[in-house]
């Protein structure tokens, strides 16, 4: 005689795919990976286009990644699912989490690069005596736990900084990763050292040529943060021939540089993000005061506001970039943030104040992505433009 158990799974694997659409309709999204085992029946129905859980700018849904936490030193070993939460002590609470892929912490730093439409690129660098050591990106699905890795830098020179951004062309659906380097001749001398510095940037693009092929670079440095993405275009923060600080944006299509100009400010430590669908600028000014600058459509800049962190702790600012990331707005109108990459912060319109989260003796350093949108088909096949399908 089958067990209640059996009874209960046989039930379950009966029911019409219009009734399995409405239980899913009413669970977490962070739970559909597991649904997906059930059985045949669900698996089809979360992959097929029917099912559509809504997720989109207005979600409360964060992925973090713990780069290193002093009270547990195997953090940086997870993802974790983060939900908005106005009545948790840190503004958010941990509902899912998973462990990346052994062989890419393992003695090794991962960096985030950033995500797009749902996925995450991470540069992994062994940890080795020498520090000019190759680095390996890799493109994740979260939601099925599928990684790509691209070939390996390999460098015929001193590399002295490298950035990369991950991102989409929406006309060819091709995903791309673009690399910036900035390379000293292995041969100079300290004297022309400067003189012998070259800028190159490279491209990755999944289903049509799956090898780094050079393309033009702009004659001058980028900062050395990674890209972000927005609208077709990836942008990192540089300079230009006159030693102004500019915003480069790559088209994804073309896959060409433009620089864009500075807000008139005398701000310093210059950081982008994208926030609530449009380029942000954040610049540090004196006593831990920040102005955030929005981007127009027409390129042009808006202040969006200023505000001064309070109680600064000595312990986390001195190994800590030093800017504001706008991350999520709240339902109350109050707008997430992350300061410094270290502490979780709430700015407050209406008060035109900032609020910290965490507790500032604990030592750790993190990145946090939306997550706007996801897939669960196979990995190749989104990267190549195979499958158009994506649940926002």
């Amino acid at each position: 005689m089958a067990n209640d158990q059996d009874i209960i799974s046989n039930k379950i694997s009966e029911l019409i795919p219009d009734v399995v659409e409405l239980i899913l309709s009413k669970l977490p999204y962070y739970y559909l990976p597991s649904c997906r085992l059930v059985c045949k029946t669900w698996n089809d129905v979360i992959l097929s286009s029917k099912h559509d859980p809504s997720i989109s700018t207005a979600s409360n849904f964060l992925l973090a990644h713990v780069y290193f936490n002093r009270c547990d030193r195997l953090s940086f070993r997870n993802l974790h699912c983060l939900e908005l939460d106005s009545d948790h002590v840190e503004g958010v609470r941990s509902v899912a989490s998973f462990n990346l892929c052994r062989k890419y912490f393992r003695r090794s730093f991962i960096s985030t690069i950033n995500s797009c439409n749902g996925l995450l690129a991470f540069v992994v660098t062994k940890n080795t005596k020498s520090w000019l050591n190759s680095n390996t990106v890799v493109i994740l699905n979260p939601m099925t736990n599928e990684y790509f890795e691209l070939p390996k830098d390999e460098f015929k020179g001193n590399w002295l900084t490298c950035s990369y951004g991950f991102g989409f062309c929406p006309k060819t659906k091709h995903y791309k990763v673009v690399r910036n380097s900035t390379i000293e001749d292995r041969n100079s001398t300290i004297e022309d050292r400067y003189s012998t510095v070259n800028y190159k940037s490279e491209i990755f693009s999944f289903g049509t040529r799956q090898e780094w092929t050079r393309i033009e670079s702009p004659s001058c440095s980028f900062n050395g943060c990674h890209g972000v993405y927005l609208n077709g275009g990836l942008h990192w923060i540089g300079q230009d021939d006159l030693y102004q600080d500019v915003i480069y944006r790559l088209n994804m299509e073309d896959e060409k540089y433009k620089h864009i100009p500075f807000p008139n400010d005398d701000g310093y430590f210059p950081c982008i993000g994208v926030f609530n669908g449009a380029l942000h600028l954040t610049l540090s000014m004196e006593g831990h005061e920040y102005t955030m600058w929005k981007m127009k459509e027409d390129g042009s800049w808006s202040k969006a506001f200023s505000v001064i962190v309070p109680d600064v702790s000595k312990n986390i600012f001195s190994f800590s970039k030093s800017t504001v990331e706008q991350v999520k707005i709240c339902k109350d109108g109050k707008i997430f943030c992350v300061w410094a990459g270290v502490e979780l912060v709430l700015y407050d319109p209406k008060t035109e104040k900032m609020k910290k989260l965490m507790d500032d003796t604990i030592v750790r350093d993190f990145s946090i992505h939306n997550i706007d949108c996801f897939n669960f088909n196979a990995l190749s096949d989104i990267l190549t433009g195979k499958i158009g399908k994506i649940l926002f």
